[in-house]
């Protein structure tokens, strides 16, 4: 029983030292220290007695470190996993990274790792076609740190020429030495994990949590030109979205 509690001891300075204030459940713990559940009550008892945990019952009961204050129930309490200045990108217009970030006071980099005429992922095709599609490969930067890991895929019968421009900002090339306007896109986003192929590439640890950004993008003509899959750090990146409601229109425009 001595070890068993000295191990709960250690276990209750790590969860502190993180700000957790709840141990995990008698048999998971039971389970780590390789011990009985009998030892283990007898164990958590004497913590009890010395005030370094409070046990409750019930559903939402357990045992709780009393050095730790629980967290507000409030969604307003969640934590940002951002510790520095963060992208705020808008999902209400169509704009490339590099003007994003001019925009927001960032010094803006890219670093492109592929730039080459290419057969279509399976998902490319879908939106482009089987023929072949420019691809590019690029890393993004904000202030000298990596912000974004992007493949995009473009029609190489209206796009191809691209390959001769800088291809820091595509969608400026497009419009200036092509005429070819992005100005519509249809974007999915969800959070997801990094490989570690794309990790190191953007310095982080596989299995960290990103966005994943999926578009379609579409030019003047409304012909689908491009798709492309953007991985964003989500500790860098911080999303924004302008709506508004159809029935309060419809009654402005009864109204006027």
């Amino acid at each position: 029983m001595e070890q068993t509690h000295a191990a709960l001891l250690r276990l209750a300075a790590e969860l502190e030292s993180r700000s957790v204030a709840r141990l995990p459940p008698e048999r998971e713990l039971a389970e780590r220290l390789g011990t009985s559940r009998t030892t283990l009550r007898k164990a958590l008892d004497l913590l009890e007695r010395d005030g370094v945990i409070r046990r409750t019952k019930g559903r939402a009961g357990g045992a709780f470190l009393t050095s730790v204050t629980p967290g507000s129930s409030s969604p307003e309490s969640a934590q940002s996993l951002c510790q520095s200045r963060r992208l705020l990108r808008s999902l209400n217009t169509v704009k490339g990274v590099p003007q994003m970030l001019h925009e927001q006071g960032f010094r803006d980099g890219t670093k492109v790792i592929s730039a080459r005429i290419a057969e279509p992922s399976p998902e490319a095709a879908q939106v482009l076609g089987d023929g072949p599609v420019v691809s590019l490969l690029r890393l993004r930067f904000a202030d000298g740190d990596t912000l974004s890991l992007e493949q995009m895929y473009l029609s190489d019968s209206i796009c191809g020429r691209v390959l001769e421009t800088r291809l820091d900002s595509v969608y400026e090339a497009l419009r200036t030495r092509l005429g070819v306007s992005v100005c519509m896109a249809d974007e999915s986003i969800e959070l997801a994990t990094i490989s570690a192929p794309a990790g190191s590439l953007l310095r982080q640890p596989e299995g960290t949590p990103i966005l994943k950004l999926e578009r379609i993008g579409y030019d003047q003509s409304e012909r689908p030109v491009e798709y492309s899959v953007d991985l964003f750090r989500a500790d860098r990146t911080r999303l924004s979205v302008r709506t508004s409601s159809l029935v309060s229109a419809s009654v402005t425009e009864t109204a006027t």
